[in-house]
């Protein structure tokens, strides 16, 4: 406990406070719009068909935007990127209280997009900057446990503003936070570059190969494909369906706001200890046990109406995405140093994006033509496939981490044990600070 007490009071400095009041204020104007949108835009007239293309603009923007803007912030600094991404969140905001029609919410979603990948992944890498190796763990729960505390307000802001005044002016609500949070921003953050003599996808156009290798590295791969699935059930099931199915069985636009509240304080309740376990848990089975609860809530959401129910199983998912954000993000710690933190956490982003561009789209499609309760029975199936693929590369890299282990056992046999541990002790102290994070 003693060990556990001093990571947190080391994490009790600016550099992590801000960055975390920053995400807070990103994800409060988040969450004002979450549970409006689908509400807006079929009031604009959007059909559910169209309401899947139109959310799937915000995938294809994360998607086209989410590795430039990484390598923008490996080349520039991350406080720059980070402010400018909260003046974004404004700008759309603005768009989308504008919007005359359905179509016009493209436009808004692009920008929001690049607003996006501009704050929750960039401030991740920017944690990487600032905290030492042996507590990015718990930095990076800290740090998920203030953006979920953040969603936990925003749609109650949202919800009760639109219900009170109108959808666009929940959305100038929105806009006026943003701007707030980018003043913060520049006042408060720290501007540090990344360091010299480290190899950087940023440091040409694009390093390929630097790249491929990335993208190779299994706890990369096994992360993102988990991103993939979750964020087809979240963005498209969750965040783009469940209110307008909820609004189907007579809850109010004020309750659903509610409801999506209670599911980020459950969220956000167990990232801070999820930090700590991050690292001493398999992250591959925690990935694969983290999306097979999410494929049965789907499927139980779609066989239910009661208000206390549905209550129930989004508090159960916020809490299962509170882990997956803090487990993927802390699988991929390693996969870029401090000058490619910024890329790593973009390729992750971009592996998200994908489930949110494609996912939206069929869903509307299904939703069409089978229905409401046929999306969340596709998504489930879909999440299912995902765990079954991680859970099966994760085997293969135990197995081949075992055969790597015993390949030389008498050469092992031979190391002096003493000598080893000094060789171990001087490469420890003498490890770079900044090595081994997103």
């Amino acid at each position: 406990m003693s060990g556990f007490t001093a990571t947190y009071r080391r994490l009790l400095r600016r550099e992590v406070v801000d960055i975390c009041a920053l995400i807070f204020i990103a994800d409060v104007v988040t969450g004002v719009q979450t549970p409006l949108f689908p509400l807006y835009a079929t009031s604009l007239g959007a059909s559910l068909g169209l309401l899947g293309v139109i959310t799937a603009v915000l995938g294809l923007g994360r998607l086209a935007s989410a590795l430039p803007i990484g390598i923008l912030s490996d080349r520039l600094d991350r406080k720059t990127v980070l402010v400018a991404g909260m003046l974004l969140f404004a700008l759309s905001f603005v768009a989308y209280a504008l919007a005359p029609n359905a179509g016009w919410l493209v436009v808004p979603r692009v920008l929001q997009a690049a607003a996006m990948v501009s704050t929750f992944p960039l401030g991740v890498a920017y944690i990487g900057d600032v905290v030492e190796p042996r507590d990015r763990g718990a930095a990076i729960g800290v740090y998920t446990a203030a953006m979920g505390s953040g969603f936990a307000v925003g749609p109650l802001i949202g919800s009760w503003v639109a219900a009170n005044d109108g959808y666009p002016a929940a959305y100038l609500v929105g806009a006026s936070i943003a701007v707030a949070g980018a003043v913060f921003g520049a006042l408060r953050l720290i501007r540090k570059r990344t360091h010299d003599g480290e190899p950087s996808l940023g440091s040409g156009l694009v390093n390929l190969r630097a790249l491929r290798d990335l993208a190779q590295r299994p706890e990369m791969l096994m992360a993102c494909i988990a991103n993939v699935v979750m964020t087809l059930s979240m963005a498209g099931a969750i965040f783009t369906y469940f209110p307008v199915y909820a609004r189907g069985v007579g809850i109010s636009t004020v309750t659903i706001g509610s409801l999506f509240a209670w599911r980020s304080i459950a969220s956000a309740s167990g990232r801070i200890p999820m930090g700590s376990l991050s690292t001493r848990l398999p992250s591959h089975w925690t990935l694969v046990g983290v999306l097979v609860v999410e494929a049965v809530i789907d499927v139980a959401i779609s066989r239910t109406a009661s208000p206390v129910a549905l209550t129930v199983l989004l508090i159960l998912e916020g809490v299962g995405f509170g882990i997956f954000l803090v487990t993927g993000q802390a699988a991929v710690a390693s996969a870029g140093g401090q000058r490619n933190r910024g890329a790593a956490v973009g390729m992750f982003w971009m592996a998200g994006s994908i489930g949110e561009l494609f996912g939206p789209i069929a869903l509307g499609l299904i939703a069409e033509s089978a229905g409401l309760i046929a999306v969340f029975q596709t998504v489930a199936v879909a999440v299912a496939g995902g765990a079954a693929l991680v859970a099966a590369l994760g085997v293969t890299v135990a197995y081949r981490s075992r055969h790597l282990a015993g390949e030389n056992p008498r050469q092992d046999r031979l190391v002096d044990v003493a000598a080893g541990d000094d060789a171990n002790h001087s490469a420890v102290s003498g490890e770079s600070f900044p090595s081994g994070r997103h």
